[in-house]
């Protein structure tokens, strides 16, 4: 190899190392590895991955930001991820500033099939005409008190029973997936009119809502 290959090679090297070194100081939660970033973390703690992050949140006072992609260019592009449970930061994103956190063409494209360009899946001028609208059926009465029945229906004859029948037995039961499938058949009826009744006694699987999640 010639020498000028090698200054070329080391100088890049020491390049990266200065800029890596800047990188992971200023970048608090998880370690983060040349090149690879936070990703071996990732993986190593893949089998309790919420109880992780929630380490680090704690760790670092609710807002952390890493990098997954420790590599110049393509950190700042696609690499560098922001954890944050701050419930400031959320009202920041979610209300008080929610203009400046677009979904982006990338997220549209990727839902568009099912989402089209409703509220969930648009920004700017048509996300605030969606949102209007929204917001003048979900202020009615009438919404309010179907969305009561159904609700308290859903309550009383499935999720309550469910639970007693578990606990009756001393069997543990999954309360995230509980909710989601009491959530999921509310939505199905108040939106399509159809009880999907995927929160119901031995939680049986729907192809819909599966495809859905």
């Amino acid at each position: 190899m010639e020498i000028s290959n090698v200054m070329l090679l080391v100088a890049i090297v020491a390049a990266y190392w200065l800029w890596y070194k800047r990188i992971s100081r200023w970048l608090k939660g998880p370690r983060v590895w040349p090149v690879f970033g936070s990703l071996p973390g990732l993986i190593e703690q893949r089998d309790r991955m919420h109880e992780w992050i929630t380490e680090n949140l704690r760790a670092c006072g609710g807002t952390y930001q890493t990098c997954i992609c420790a590599v110049p260019f393509l950190a700042k592009k696609q690499g560098l991820v922001t954890v944050t449970c701050d419930p400031r930061n959320l009202e920041h994103m979610l209300k008080t500033r929610f203009d400046n956190y677009p979904k982006g063409p990338t997220w549209q494209s990727v839902f568009h099939d099912l989402l089209g360009q409703g509220i969930f899946n648009s920004d700017g001028d048509i996300w605030l005409f969606q949102r209007k609208t929204a917001a003048l059926e979900f202020t009615t009465r009438t919404l309010r008190q179907a969305m009561g029945r159904c609700v308290n229906r859903g309550i009383k004859l499935r999720f309550c029973p469910i639970l007693e029948s578990a606990q009756a037995k001393a069997e543990p039961i999954d309360l995230q997936d509980l909710i989601l499938r009491l959530t999921f058949d509310n939505i199905c009826g108040l939106a399509f009119g159809k009880d999907t009744k995927t929160c119901a006694p031995g939680l049986p699987e729907n192809s819909f809502a599966t495809a859905f999640d």
